[in-house]
C-alpha cells in the first residue's frame, strides 16, 4: 500500500480544457497549464465547434508542443459533451479540469500531488479560488468555510448548500478512479452541469484535502454570460440540477440534515428566479414541500429571514422586489 501511495507523486495528470469561442483568453489559459511545475502532465484540448479563431490558437499550441498537447475538434455539442470527450481521451491517473478562460497558479498541481501522495486511494485535493477581471495581479479573495479538509464528501456538499458557497471546478485534483465511479458529465443540463457532476464526484471520493497555497484564478463572467444564465432554459436546468442532487445524495444518506440542505437549494431557486417563470417557481415549491422539512429552513440574510419567519417566503420575496 505504501509503495502504491508513493508512486502517485509521479503519475500522469491530464489537464482537460474544453474550448468554445474563447479567443481573447485561451492563450493565457494554455500558458498557465504549460507553466505547471509538475512536469508529468498532458493537456487535452477539446474545441467544441469554435467560430471565433480559438481553434487556430489551439492548433498552434498542438503543433508547437506535440509531446504535451492533444487536440480534438468536434462539432458544437456543449461543454459537458466536450468535457466527456476530454475524459475519454485522457491517459492520466489524475484529472485536472480547467475552463478555457481561467488560470492555475504555477505550483497548483505539484502542491496538490505532494499533499495527497500519502493519503488513501480515492482522496481528492482542493484549494482556494479567487476571482479576477483582467489581470491576476489584482484579484478578490473569499473567506469560505469550505476551504478546509473533509473526511466525507457529503459533508462538503451539505456545507455548500447550507452556506450558499461554491467551489470553482478547477480547484479539484481528482483520481481517475473517482471520476469513473461518478460517471460522465450530464449532457442534458445547460447550466450548473459542473455542480451536478461534482456532487457525484464528492459522493464517491474518500475525502478532500485542502491545499492552502495553491490557487485557481476564476475570470469573472461578462454581462452576456450573466444574461444567458437567466434564460428560461437555464433556469429549468438549474432546477433540474437540484433534483439531481436530491436523487444522488438521498441514495447515500436520507436524513433530516440532508433533506434540509437540499430544501435550501429549492428555496434558493425561488430567491434567484422570482418573479420570472411562474411555472418553474411552482415546481420549486412542490420540490421544497417534498423534502418534508419544517418552516424553520430559510435562506438569505438576517433581515430577509426575519421577514420570512413572520410573513412567509412568498411575501418576503414580494417585499424584497418592491424595495429593490
Amino acid at each position: 500500500m505504501q509503495e502504491a501511495r508513493s508512486n502517485r507523486q509521479d503519475q500522469l495528470v491530464s489537464i482537460i480544457i474544453p474550448v468554445y469561442n474563447k479567443v481573447a483568453f485561451v492563450r493565457e489559459t494554455l500558458d498557465s497549464a504549460l507553466r505547471q511545475t509538475y512536469a508529468n502532465t498532458e493537456i487535452i484540448l477539446v474545441d467544441d465547434g469554435s467560430t471565433d479563431g480559438s481553434f487556430e490558437i489551439l492548433k498552434e499550441y498542438w503543433e508547437k508542443y506535440p509531446e504535451k498537447v492533444q487536440l480534438i475538434d468536434q462539432e458544437n455539442q456543449g461543454v459537458s459533451s466536450a468535457t466527456n470527450t476530454g475524459i475519454q481521451a485522457a491517459k492520466g491517473g489524475y484529472i485536472q479540469f480547467l475552463d478555457a478562460d481561467d488560470l492555475l497558479s504555477p505550483d497548483k498541481i505539484q502542491l496538490q500531488m505532494d499533499l495527497i501522495k500519502s493519503k488513501p486511494n480515492g482522496t481528492i485535493a482542493s484549494c482556494e479560488w479567487v476571482s479576477f477581471f483582467d489581470s491576476t495581479s489584482s484579484f478578490q479573495q473569499f473567506k469560505l468555510e469550505i476551504f478546509r479538509d473533509y473526511h466525507l464528501g457529503i459533508d462538503m456538499l451539505l456545507d455548500l448548500y447550507n452556506r450558499s458557497e461554491m467551489m470553482q471546478p478547477g480547484v479539484f485534483l481528482i483520481p481517475r478512479s473517482v471520476i469513473q465511479a461518478a460517471g460522465p458529465w450530464n449532457e442534458n443540463l445547460s447550466i450548473n452541469q459542473d455542480g451536478e457532476f461534482f456532487c457525484r464526484v464528492l459522493l464517491q471520493c474518500k475525502g478532500i484535502c485542502f491545499e492552502p497555497q495553491a490557487k485557481v484564478y476564476y475570470r469573472m463572467p461578462g454581462e452576456s454570460n450573466v444574461s444567458q444564465q437567466k434564460s428560461y432554459k437555464a433556469s429549468a436546468s438549474l432546477l433540474e440540477s437540484y433534483r439531481c442532487y436530491e436523487r444522488e445524495i438521498l441514495k447515500m444518506e436520507d436524513s433530516k440534515r440532508v433533506r434540509e440542505a437540499i430544501a435550501r437549494n429549492f428555496l434558493r431557486f425561488g430567491y434567484v428566479t422570482y418573479p420570472n417563470y411562474p411555472d418553474l417557481l411552482e415546481e420549486a415549491k412542490r420540490d421544497f414541500k417534498r423534502m418534508g422539512v419544517d418552516k424553520s429552513v430559510r435562506i438569505g440574510g438576517p433581515k430577509f429571514q426575519l421577514i420570512t419567519k413572520f410573513l412567509g417566503f412568498d411575501q418576503a420575496m414580494k417585499l424584497k422586489r418592491f424595495f429593490h
